[in-house]
């Protein structure tokens, strides 16, 4: 491998960028496994099918918080989504959501014992607002990262019923100049209730640096 070749390999491995747009919706993936390229953090996150379709899973036992990384690793600007569903039972309810930038990154979740939408860093609620968790439906929540001028960061966040149009309006926004850390997209998933929660429809796209 000459030098020219050598250099040209170690930025695109050093780069902040993630290179092009993924999705993921587990129709081509092995059931009853791992996804390939998952690196699954804590939890028995496997592809199961239900009907004609191909879903993420996560058990509803035991009652502890479980986490996976996908896709390419960036400091740079991404947004995320992926739908969600899992039950309530009683006043006990789940929690889940999605985050990018890695373990020390932001994250969206679904508190459903909150009933809220909660935009969280480091085990830190920077911003909420109220939200009914919708039990035993799907729905979709979208994070995005995006990197302004003097070194400031705009984390924004959504939900919606993925059978309806995509709001244009955002639920919550952060705006920070805590730099952003390098890692990949995460799922979470907290089963307080009991029963599974599944996971589906994965997107990370890159944001344009301007």
């Amino acid at each position: 491998m000459n030098d020219r070749l050598s250099l040209v390999l170690s930025c695109l491995l050093l780069s902040p960028l993630m290179a092009q747009e993924l999705r993921i919706d587990f129709e081509e993936s092995e059931t009853g496994r791992e996804p390939e390229g998952f690196l699954v953090l804590a939890g028995l996150f496997t592809v199961q099918e239900e009907g004609d379709k191909r879903h993420l899973h996560l058990p509803g036992a035991p009652l502890e918080d479980f986490g996976a990384l996908f896709g390419e690793p960036t400091g740079s600007g991404v947004r995320v989504d992926a739908s969600f569903r899992s039950r309530s039972r009683g006043r006990l309810h789940p929690s889940y959501g999605l985050g990018v930038h890695g373990l020390g990154g932001w994250r969206l979740m679904m508190s459903g014992s909150r009933g809220q939408l909660e935009l969280r860093r480091e085990g830190r609620t920077l911003v909420a607002a109220p939200h009914r968790f919708p039990s035993g439906r799907w729905t979709r929540l979208a994070l995005e990262a995006r990197p302004l001028d003097r070194g400031r960061w705009r984390v924004r966040g959504k939900a919606w019923d993925p059978d309806e149009p995509e709001p244009g309006d955002w639920t919550l926004e952060h705006i920070t100049t805590i730099e952003a850390s390098r890692g990949r997209p995460s799922l979470w998933g907290l089963p307080f209730s009991g029963h599974p929660i599944h996971f589906d429809d994965l997107v990370a796209e890159p944001i344009p640096i301007p």
